[in-house]
């Protein structure tokens, strides 16, 4: 059966980083990975985007959807990758799972200074790189952390997206 690692955190933490070393390090011991991101599958939606259009949460239905069905498969390791805070948003990215899947929740966080630099730093980055939109982004992140499952937590301004990838990869080669 496949093994979910779900990365979660505020924009610009690292996520995706980690979810590229991640999959690099497993897909190098012959693996199997697929990294699903949920602003992947809000990208889908054509101009305005999913947020403006009223359709963030039927991306985060249609990301469940996709991972539960990848989890289905035969590949390994699937990494989902994004926003997952609310219990709402967490039960309809587990809801499709198989019976008895195995679920590694991952928090990857950094300060909103660290975040707001990265995001600038970044000229692919839309409308996380706007001040308004990145610092209420990361204050959501901040009032929901208690109630986001973490198996793992890491502080991206601390160690690397490489040390990040390897301790999951320690962890979810011991289960």
């Amino acid at each position: 059966m496949s093994q979910l690692v779900i990365l979660t955190g505020p924009i610009a933490a690292g996520k995706n980083t980690v979810a590229d070393k991640l999959a690099e390090r497993l897909t190098r011991q012959g693996k199997t990975v697929v990294v699903a991101d949920v602003d992947d599958v809000a990208a889908m939606v054509a101009v305005p985007g999913a947020a403006q259009a009223g359709l963030w949460f039927a991306a985060h239905q249609a990301h469940g959807a996709l991972v539960g069905q990848w989890m289905r498969s035969s590949v390994e390791y699937v990494v989902a990758v994004g926003p997952i805070y609310t219990v709402k948003e967490q039960t309809v990215l587990t809801h499709a799972l198989p019976e008895q899947a195995a679920v590694l929740w991952v928090v990857i966080d950094a300060s909103v200074e660290v975040t707001f630099a990265r995001a600038q730093a970044d000229p692919g980055r839309g409308v996380s790189r706007e001040p308004e939109f990145h610092h209420a982004a990361h204050r959501r992140f901040r009032e929901l952390l208690p109630m986001i499952p973490a198996d793992q937590a890491f502080n991206s301004e601390e160690l690397s997206a490489d040390q990040i990838a390897a301790a999951i990869e320690a962890k979810i080669n011991i289960r």
